[in-house]
């Protein structure tokens, strides 16, 4: 198992003095996206976040979901060794922070809160060819929501079917349609990471299920067969925000998102 670096939890707001709520980095390996709704949540709550082995571009990335989730969960049991623990992730992020409560209600810890926001049910989808890989990395990169790049598009357009993820992100990063600070050797860094845990994705399998209270936060514009984890949540609670798997960090879904975490902490207080 991949040892966790020192500093993989992090600050998102700190202080407060209720039982913290502890986020887990989605597919990109970085907690930072949780930072807007960090802000929002109940002034007593502080916010953790982590970031996956091999986000620092020095340690090797986690090869399966199962390890992120142990990583992780001894990463927790470091900082706070007992329960209760309060749990969120979006995306790849849902799917680790499900491992993770599993695993700590099997050590004999209380999970009351587990919020998974628009994490597609692992094995749902493919692990995309080569350049598709690359273009969906970039979109999630940035940030993007769906249309939101043509410019981007146009350029992987021109490179042929041939060219491997070093050779289009060199181009990318050639082109002026990404910030100059992303530079190619950067964008490989971060896309390496990516693909080790696109690959983990699509090879894990959920072998149990979560008897604890679990909140289900869906965006209304994700294909719904993807998000179907009544199967493994045997308390759920779902909801439906406006937006795309990306758009919804933005408003009206931040706020939508916000109001229903609040919710679950009072339940679970």
């Amino acid at each position: 198992m991949t040892a966790p670096p020192d500093d993989s939890l992090v600050p998102l707001r700190a202080g407060g003095d209720l039982p913290p709520v502890y986020c887990v980095h989605p597919v990109s390996g970085s907690p930072y996206c949780y930072t807007d709704l960090a802000a929002r949540l109940d002034p007593g709550t502080p916010v953790f976040g982590f970031e996956a082995p091999g986000f620092d571009g020095i340690d090797e990335p986690a090869q399966s979901i199962r390890e992120l989730a142990e990583v992780h969960t001894a990463t927790l049991r470091a900082a706070r060794p007992h329960g209760p623990y309060q749990l969120l992730g979006w995306s790849l992020g849902g799917v680790v922070a499900f491992e993770m409560a599993r695993l700590l209600a099997a050590e004999g810890e209380e999970v009351p809160l587990l919020v998974v926001i628009d994490a597609a049910l692992p094995g749902t989808q493919p692990f995309p060819p080569g350049p598709a890989l690359v273009r969906y990395f970039l979109h999630d990169f940035l940030g993007l929501v769906s249309g939101g790049a043509p410019e981007l598009d146009r350029a992987l357009a021109k490179l042929g079917p041939e060219a491997g993820p070093q050779e289009r992100l060199e181009a990318i990063a050639d082109s002026g349609t990404v910030p100059e600070e992303f530079d190619a050797e950067f964008l490989l860094e971060r896309f390496t990471l990516f693909r080790a845990h696109a690959r983990a994705m699509v090879d894990h399998v959920i072998d149990g299920v979560h008897g604890g209270p679990t909140t289900l936060v869906r965006a209304e514009r994700s294909e719904p067969h993807l998000l179907l984890w009544e199967p493994y949540a045997s308390r759920l609670d779902q909801h439906t925000v406006p937006g795309d798997h990306h758009s919804i960090w933005r408003e009206p879904g931040l706020a939508a998102i916000a109001d229903i975490v609040n919710q679950a902490l009072c339940r679970g207080a």
